[in-house]
């Protein structure tokens, strides 16, 4: 039986056969059209996943160098940031930016982020406050900085007599570690003491703050403080084995930014002549210092990182007063009596003295006893007196 011929418009006749031909056509007429419309949407998919990942808040972070003290504050700042719910990719953007101690990079680096896409910027170092207060004066972003030994000297505003005097886009917590204690251990670990060698920058404000409350500390205890200044990280181990040649018994690192990213150096030449060093930077009881004074900078960072959340969630900064990390986390001792000393006789630690210390290495090995607090009293803040400079 012949089956009947389908019908066309225009009288025409089409076979089943003749089907895939307009088939063909229509597709590669359509091919174009199909292809755009796929690349169409693929690029408002690609674009509303980028419009997402920009909605989230921004923060910067800078520190001046790459010092183990630096880092820890850090790291505590994305810590603090995180516990309260700001999880770096997930609903925060975090980035990292390292002046590498040099100073015209940190400010290069805090006028590239205030003019970038961020909410908030946090600083880790009295550098890095300076440099971001400054191009950030006109308030674009909120500021947050940490692991600054006294803010109040730092020329960014603020005002010693009254803490809720500052920029109201600028808040944090300054680390004044306890000078005066430090020198206080330092002779009952040795009562002969005398001659005490410092190497520092002049130019830090942190540093001159340090060195003013050094020089009082040691004429008040009858010791000679050997200084010798530097300019950059590049003239510490000179300006040390300057202070040793001159017949320093022991090297005091203060909280100076530049010389502190030279410590390990320093305890190393140091040790080849047989004088210790002590500083109010702890880091790792290993690394050789015989003994610090100071903050668990791991924990100024948490703090630092919780405020950021607490702006970041709409806490208005003008609320909030300057802090000093004493007044939430006390300092802490760590002692390692294996450093090597000339006169090992000389360096002898009271019993009373290691019941004090957090952290305690000797000659049985590391011991860590969270629990131990440091005796004060640390009245660092309030003096403000300076002596001259002892020669």
């Amino acid at each position: 039986m012949k089956l009947p011929q389908k019908h066309w418009p225009n009288g025409m006749s089409k076979g089943p056969t003749k089907m895939p031909a307009l088939r063909v056509a229509f597709l590669r007429r359509s091919l174009p059209t199909i292809l755009l419309l796929v690349g169409a949407s693929a690029l408002l998919l690609a674009t509303d996943r980028q419009s997402s990942r920009r909605s989230l808040p921004a923060i910067a972070v800078l520190q001046q160098t790459s010092s183990s003290v630096l880092e820890d504050a850090v790291k505590g700042m994305i810590a603090g940031l995180a516990e309260r719910g700001w999880i770096d990719g997930k609903t925060v953007t975090i980035r990292r930016y390292n002046a590498e101690g040099d100073i015209s990079l940190g400010n290069a680096i805090a006028r590239e982020i205030v003019g970038g896409p961020f909410d908030l910027v946090l600083t880790s170092s009295t550098p890095s406050l300076q440099a971001v207060a400054n191009a950030n004066a006109h308030g674009r972003l909120k500021h947050v900085f940490a692991a600054v030994a006294d803010p109040f000297s730092a020329g960014v505003g603020l005002d010693r007599s009254d803490p809720l005097v500052h920029p109201p886009h600028l808040v944090g917590y300054g680390s004044l570690a306890p000078v005066d204690a430090t020198f206080r251990i330092a002779q009952q670990i040795n009562p002969r003491l005398q001659r005490v060698g410092v190497a520092h920058n002049p130019s830090e404000s942190n540093s001159r703050r340090f060195m003013e409350l050094a020089r009082v500390s040691c004429a008040a205890r009858s010791i000679q403080l050997l200084e010798a200044p530097v300019e950059n990280s590049s003239g510490v181990i000179e300006a040390v084995q300057s202070t040793i040649s001159r017949g320093a018994e022991a090297i005091f690192v203060p909280g100076d930014t530049t010389v502190v990213s030279a410590i390990d150096s320093i305890i190393a030449m140091a040790a080849k002549s047989g004088v210790p060093v002590f500083s109010v930077n702890p880091g790792r009881p290993e690394r050789g210092t015989l003994f610090d004074v100071g903050f668990n900078f791991l924990e100024v960072g948490l703090v630092a990182g919780r405020l950021a959340a607490d702006l970041l969630a709409g806490m208005d900064p003008k609320t909030v007063p300057i802090r000093e990390t004493a007044h939430d986390i006390p300092p802490y001792l760590v002692l390692n009596l294996t450093a090597a000393t000339a006169s090992p006789n000389d360096w002898q630690c009271p019993d009373a003295l290691r019941a004090q210390a957090r952290f305690i290495i000797d000659q049985t090995g590391r011991r860590d006893c969270p629990t131990a607090v440091l005796n004060g009293p640390f009245n660092e803040a309030s003096s403000t007196e300076t002596k001259p400079a002892q020669q």
